[in-house]
């Protein structure tokens, strides 16, 4: 793909999340979304509230309380789903458009780009070598891994920010790493 179009301006990037998780997340979601209904459906047809932990010793505190999860399951999966499907951030020469309506940030409104090698204090395998976007007065407004957008474009949005803004690269590290990537 190319990194660059006409003009000499960086082809927009679009961070997505990774296609494999677009496409599994769904239906498994909304299997577990038909799971946590099942029990609905119990106590609607039963007429007894208590009916799907009727014989298990729970009782009413035990009833209550999972209601509640079911509760908080039926809503936040259909959110999940929504959220998996339609979150994207664009990368371009003139700035970024944030997700979830957080609006466009200009690049004259960037205040870091960040780089952040694999691993952590935590769960190290599962934190992906990323850049993070800051922007003033409204803190992260990008974050790009490999597998969330083509690489190689969004370096290239991000060495160009760097060269017309130099102070938004947030240390030598991410200096580097930028240098490393390309012209």
């Amino acid at each position: 793909m190319p990194t660059s179009q006409w003009g000499g301006l960086p082809v927009p990037v679009v961070v997505r999340p990774p296609r494999w998780m677009r496409w599994l997340g769904p239906p498994l979601l909304a299997a577990t979304w038909l799971a946590g209904l099942s029990p609905v459906v119990l106590a609607i047809r039963e007429g007894d509230w208590q009916a799907p932990v009727r014989d298990s010793g729970l009782g009413a505190a035990g009833a209550s309380v999972g209601w509640v999860v079911v509760a908080v399951l039926l809503v936040t999966i259909p959110l999940a789903v929504r959220v998996l499907l339609t979150y994207r951030t664009v990368l371009d020469a003139g700035g970024v458009d944030a997700p979830f309506g957080r609006g466009r940030h200009v690049l004259a409104d960037l205040e870091r780009v960040r780089w952040v090698p694999q691993g952590g204090p935590v769960n190290a395998a599962h934190r992906p070598e990323r850049f993070e976007v800051s922007a003033s007065g409204a803190g992260l407004v990008a974050r790009v891994t490999r597998q969330e957008a083509d690489w190689e474009s969004a370096l290239a949005v991000l060495r160009y920010w760097s060269r017309a803004r130099p102070e938004i690269v947030a240390d030598e590290q991410t200096a580097q790493v930028l240098a490393d990537a390309g012209p």
